[in-house]
């Protein structure tokens, strides 16, 4: 009985608990209740801990197939933003559907590049070829897109600066440049008083003779013009520290025609000069006709200046790029110019010696000059020649007349001249010619934000290590090459968007501090101008030459490469519509951007790795494989073919990071890849010289084209070898 009613546990104080009370007398109903509850407790347990196993489990459910419908979504959402819009709309606008596999050109720039598909349309006695144009280099396109933001910003009436502001002078500058009615108003007034400050003009007949060199020292102190030789600050190219004086030939603003060999073409120009000299002489009230002006010996002089000029070309062939010497030793050579006035008074107020350094980068030509000047100074020709350089420089601030002559002669002598812009452009031009630190600060501040930057660097560092992960792989490259090639690219320096004193506000307004700026006066301001220019100049060759000196303005559109500071330069202005957007999807911007980017890195690294035979060997067999030839097209081949396929690769990274990425509106038929691929063709249409052969061998090349698009077998856009140099 007592082993029946001592139930041994394991655990020590229960056994003590039961033997306690084993004396007791027990209930059989009591001992049925405990056991019951027991085990409802114990059920109780299990379906609550099923309960919420449950409910853990369709929450974790839930959230996962949430979270897949967001990213689904997100991979498939349309971008509604305006810069989507356009760009969906500008994109659409240049394809053609039809073709796809045989002109893939044709399907994404479409426009025709065929000879003789244009109409004909008599004009007078020209005939002219009329066809559809390509599309505008985006280049062109983003360039005109600062200057419309610049133009908006300029014009802002809701924001005032204190008027003593740098921002606020180049809004009066701009102001006074778009009052063309008061520039009309003025007429020749402004520059007659430069003519007779300079002592009149010989072409005139109004000619007070005056010392030749105090006259050209006045010039160029004032006015900023150097008729007979150019004037600049540079590096030193044997120590990149250190600014020197370099001293070059001029642009000379006389027709090459005049010194063709051409009888009958020399005799049109002179033609043509005369009436362009008779009509500035009538619109400065100076009765003349093509009779009574003796413009021979001052066309002779133009003539002979320009015929002993040597271009770069040519300079570099005779291994006469640049010479180093005194300006005593300059001033043996060429003696006709006082050397030591003429760069004081440039430099002013600096103190330049005899001995001062300068660089001289085509000494035959200024000996040329010096004999030129001398012969001709007696007759006044000289000076005409001075006044007629002073005009071209000033130009622009006077009457549009003026400028209308001097385009009106160019156009006649079938030279190149500037499309014919509003007259907003031309002011916006000129406000950031002068005010181009305060613009560029303005820029940056309206279109340069924080998160475009971010995304700005993140795709250059995409597009850097997918090329440094190419070069390990490529089969051409040597390993010392590879090795040279690897180093250049870890060391190459980027720079992004604006320098660090682009926002200095403080420092714009002490800049411009004593530029005073009128509203009424543009010609005014325009000499207030060069007179800073000149200012500019000297505080350069004040101090030294800094790796951090950007040599571009962040507004500019193109890539900066500073060989001795290796490093690149990705001005702000490049990251702007059609180029870049924030909203566009990646596809966009890396076949769009990222191929220039792509393509400037691989332009640095061309000479630097060196061309093996092997090299060239694998080159000429893609190329062969495409038809081109490639002697004549080695580098632009090889960058564009290598650009396309790293920028590619780089989005492709990206997208298995990010795993989705936007459509555009009315393409949202179109893979990512075929997004991108159309981006990209858009950016060769207006860029590399031969755009149709460029396009289709761009496509031909990659696989992805060929697919995304259907192309059957053996067609142009899929054929059965392929050019592949970066795969």
């Amino acid at each position: 009985m007592e082993e029946s009613c001592h139930y041994r546990m394991e655990d020590g104080r229960t056994v003590q608990q039961f033997s306690s009370v084993q004396d007791q007398p027990v209930s059989s109903g009591s001992s049925g209740s405990e056991a019951w509850l027991r085990v409802h407790v114990k059920w109780v347990t299990v379906v609550l801990i099923g309960v919420l196993i449950l409910g853990v489990s369709a929450w974790l459910l839930t959230v996962f197939l949430c979270s897949q419908h967001a990213e689904t979504a997100r991979a498939t959402s349309l971008c509604q933003s305006p810069a989507c819009l356009s760009a969906s709309v500008r994109l659409q606008s240049f394809m053609n559907s039809s073709g796809t596999c045989r002109d893939s050109f044709q399907v994404s720039c479409g426009w025709e590049a065929r000879e003789g598909r244009g109409k004909r349309r008599e004009r007078g006695r020209e005939t002219f070829e009329l066809q559809s144009l390509p599309p505008a280099s985006r280049w062109q396109v983003t360039w005109e897109h600062n200057l419309r933001l610049l133009r908006a910003l300029l014009e802002n009436p809701n924001y005032t600066a204190p008027l003593s502001s740098a921002e606020e002078k180049a809004k009066r500058f701009y102001r006074a440049c778009m009052d063309q009615n008061r520039v009309i108003e003025l007429g020749a007034k402004p520059i007659q008083e430069v003519i007779d400050k300079l002592g009149g003009w010989s072409l005139a007949g109004v000619w007070k003779p005056t010392d030749f060199n105090k006259t050209l020292q006045t010039i160029m102190r004032e006015y900023n013009t150097f008729p007979f030789f150019s004037v600049y600050i540079d590096p030193d190219p044997l120590n990149s520290s250190e600014n020197r004086i370099q001293i070059d030939q001029p642009e000379f603003q006389i027709s090459t025609q005049l010194n063709s060999n051409d009888l009958k073409a020399k005799v049109e120009a002179l033609r043509l000069y005369l009436h362009y000299t008779v009509s500035l002489l009538l619109l400065l009230g100076i009765k003349a006709n093509s009779t009574s002006i003796p413009t021979a010996p001052l066309i002779s002089f133009a003539s002979q200046l320009s015929s002993a000029a040597a271009g770069l070309e040519d300079r570099q062939q005779q291994g006469r790029l640049y010479q180093r010497m005194s300006i005593a030793e300059l001033q043996a050579a060429a003696p006709a110019i006082d050397w030591l006035g003429c760069l004081q008074a440039t430099f002013h107020p600096m103190q330049l010696s005899e001995s001062e350094p300068v660089l001289v980068h085509n000494l035959a030509y200024l000996i040329s000059m010096s004999g030129y000047i001398n012969m001709f100074t007696p007759g006044g020709d000289v000076n005409s020649y001075m006044i007629l350089s002073v005009l071209h420089t000033l130009s622009p601030s006077l009457d549009p007349r003026f400028t209308e002559a001097k385009r009106n002669l160019s156009q006649q002598l079938g030279e190149k001249t500037e499309v014919m812009t509003p007259r907003w452009m031309k002011c916006v031009k000129e406000t950031n010619m002068a005010f181009e630190s305060v613009l560029d600060a303005m820029f940056v501040r309206k279109a340069f934000s924080k998160e475009k930057r971010d995304m700005a660097a993140e795709m250059i560092s995409d597009l850097k290590s997918t090329l440094q992960t190419k070069l390990v792989n490529v089969e051409w490259l040597d390993e010392e090459a590879r090795s040279t090639a690897l180093t250049k690219i870890s060391s190459l320096a980027i720079k992004l968007g604006h320098p660090a004193s682009t926002l200095d506000w403080t420092g714009q307004d002490q800049l411009y501090s004593e530029f005073s700026v009128s509203e009424e006066l543009y010609f005014h301001n325009t000499l207030q101008y060069l007179k800073f220019a000149n200012k500019q100049m000297v505080s350069r060759l004040k101090r030294e030459a800094r790796k951090d000196d950007w040599l571009v303005s962040p507004l500019s559109v193109n890539v900066d490469h500073t060989i001795r500071f290796h490093d690149l330069v990705f001005p702000a202005g490049l990251f702007q519509e059609p180029f870049f957007h924030v909203d566009y999807p990646r596809a966009v911007n890396f076949g769009g951007i990222g191929t220039v980017i792509a393509n400037e890195f691989l332009q640095t690294l061309y000479k630097t790795i060196g061309v093996s035979q092997r090299f060239l060997l694998k080159i000429a067999e893609c190329l062969q494989l495409q038809e081109l030839n490639y002697a004549q097209t080695l580098q632009e081949d090889w960058t564009k073919n290598g650009a396309l396929d790293i920028s590619l690769q780089a989005y492709k990274s990206w997208l298995s990071r990010k795993h989705f990425d936007s459509k555009l509106p009315s393409l949202a038929n179109l893979s990512n890849t075929d997004l991108f691929y159309i981006s990209y063709t858009q950016v060769i249409c207006g860029l590399v010289r031969d755009p149709h052969g460029q396009v289709n061998t761009g496509m031909a090349n990659p696989s992805e084209y060929s697919q995304g698009f259907s192309c059957p077998p053996a067609s142009p856009t899929n054929p059965s070898e392929r050019c592949s140099l970066w795969a």
